[in-house]
């Protein structure tokens, strides 16, 4: 089995090379390159084709931020794994509405990290565990004073999808692509496109990104009964 191949993206030398040491003694995982900002990271990706980016938030010229929402819409099968010192649920929330498959603070154990980084490219979306109580509390907060004024599918006991919307809806929110969840749910890629889009339509969002932030919201990110569960940082 190849390794994972990483791409490391902060701004700080240090930071940025410390990481790789650490990454580069574990047999399964292979750091192919490095850089300092978004537009970097942007070139690097195309040139390297990573499995994994490392993102951090906060760097000059094009940031974190912008950088994953670029990365994400041309290479949607990519994963993001944001690793900052921000501890900010707006930041949090900015990163997976824009296609981060995970969030990670730099001031967690080396193994949490990588474990996050393994999980992501499992297909899970990870969240540091200190980020999730402040998570919930400051985008129900967030929601109530700038979020469309739409029905809230969470409020209506999750009414508004059916069984097996919601099971998509789970697995969107892992991070799985339109063929992985044709292979995982055994149907056609046509069934899973219709899927996706009514789930859409009844949660008013835009996008596969918007659901699957609004999923992490409702607790879709863990595995449900019967799912092989991966254990979350």
């Amino acid at each position: 089995m190849s390794p994972i191949s990483v791409l490391v993206v902060d701004d700080h030398d240090l930071f940025r090379r410390g990481l790789m040491e650490v990454l580069e003694e574990e047999d399964d995982i292979q750091v192919i390159g490095e850089a300092r900002n978004g537009q970097q990271a942007i070139e690097k990706v195309e040139e390297l084709e990573p499995d994994v980016v490392f993102m951090d938030l906060n760097m000059p010229g094009q940031n974190g931020i912008e950088a994953t929402a670029f990365l994400t819409q041309k290479w949607p099968d990519l994963k993001v794994l944001v690793l900052t010192v921000s501890e900010e649920a707006a930041d949090l929330y900015r990163a997976l509405s824009v296609g981060a498959r995970g969030y990670v603070l730099k001031i967690s154990d080396p193994q949490e990290i990588i474990d996050a980084l393994r999980q992501v490219h499992q297909g899970w979306v990870v969240v540091s565990p200190a980020m999730a109580p402040r998570f919930l509390s400051d985008l129900g907060q967030l929601s109530e004073t700038s979020a469309p004024q739409t029905p809230d599918p969470a409020l209506a006991g999750e009414t508004q999808l059916t069984p097996r919307e919601q099971e998509i809806l789970r697995l969107v929110a892992r991070g799985l692509s339109n063929t992985e969840l044709a292979d995982t749910l055994m149907v056609s890629e046509n069934t899973v496109k219709t899927h996706v889009k009514n789930i859409l339509g009844k949660l008013h969002m835009k996008n596969r990104r918007e659901a699957a932030a609004y999923a992490a919201r409702l607790g879709y990110m863990q595995p449900a009964e019967g799912d092989n569960p991966h254990p979350s940082i």
